[in-house]
């Protein structure tokens, strides 16, 4: 029988498999394609999902608000201590031992400073720079009163020989004859600040006159020009003094007083100076009238 003839197209499928080249090609681009993609995810690849989530905001963070330090409650200011009036005698308080607050203390005045020193039984350990009619103007002209050996120096040499705790100053007696209460203020603010050059340290007490007795004065000659019209005069000037130079002022005290306010009689001497009982009196008044 003849062979018929096909074409080749019309040749039934055959079930060949592939070339074995071909598979291995196949195998090898599928291995690099395993491999690009194991490669991008060791290098921290992602999806562009994966991506957008792990960018970082580029928007400013508000930066934290700073906790602000506690407010130290403040201390209450102290209040200041008030500046005295000194201008005010010092008033009665304690009395103090008078050996112990005395011991460093200095008296500086006239014959009733002596006579104080004398009769009034204060403690021997204060020192005592008096004379006889002495004035401010002689203090404040350094007028040489004190006997020192065989000479005499001024009362502000004498007073620098040492150093005070406390000042005592009586004078004004025997300025009365001068009937000038304004020159006698000015001169005694003079003797007040080179007393303070001298002891800068040292509580200065300026004495009030005390006053005098009419009759024993007039019985006893004591000169015409001490009375106590001339002593109010006087006295009157003494409170600006202080306040002026802060000193403490020595009031007059009522037991050497009658009820006229003149030197008492009983206590009285000549009018001017007292007997014993009355320089005992003052230093009653001295040791309850420190200021402390």
């Amino acid at each position: 029988m003849p062979r018929t003839y096909r074409p080749s197209h019309l040749l039934p499928p055959t079930h060949s498999s592939p070339p074995k080249w071909l598979m291995a090609v196949l195998m090898l681009c599928l291995g690099l394609v395993l491999a690009a993609l194991l490669l991008r995810t060791d290098l921290g690849a992602s999806t562009p999902a994966q991506a957008a989530e792990a960018t970082p905001s580029l928007s400013p963070t508000a930066a934290p608000s700073p906790t602000p330090a506690p407010t130290p409650t403040p201390e209450p200011t102290p209040a200041p201590t008030p500046e005295p009036d000194w201008s005010l005698p010092v008033p009665e308080g304690k009395a103090v031992d008078q050996k112990e607050w005395f011991a460093d203390a200095v008296f500086i005045g006239d014959s009733r400073i002596d006579g104080f020193k004398l009769y009034s039984g204060v403690t021997s350990e204060a020192t005592f720079l008096d004379y006889t009619g002495l004035t401010v103007f002689d203090v404040a002209e350094g007028k040489k009163v004190i006997r020192q050996g065989s000479e005499k120096i001024t009362i502000l040499d004498a007073l620098s020989q040492k150093t005070y705790g406390k000042i005592y100053i009586a004078l004004g007696v025997n300025e009365l004859g001068y009937y000038d209460p304004e020159g006698f203020a000015a001169v005694y603010g003079q003797v007040i600040d080179a007393i303070r050059e001298s002891q800068p340290d040292a509580r200065l007490y300026i004495h009030s006159i005390i006053p005098v007795n009419t009759k024993k004065c007039k019985a006893n000659d004591i000169p015409y020009y001490v009375t106590n019209e001339n002593i109010i005069a006087y006295n009157q000037v003494l409170p600006d003094l202080c306040q002026e130079k802060k000193l403490r002022l020595i009031g007059i005290p009522e037991a050497l007083l009658d009820e006229a306010g003149e030197m008492a009689p009983e206590v009285s001497a000549d009018g001017v100076h007292f007997k014993k009982p009355g320089y005992g009196l003052w230093l009653d008044y001295l040791t309850s009238h420190t200021g402390e």
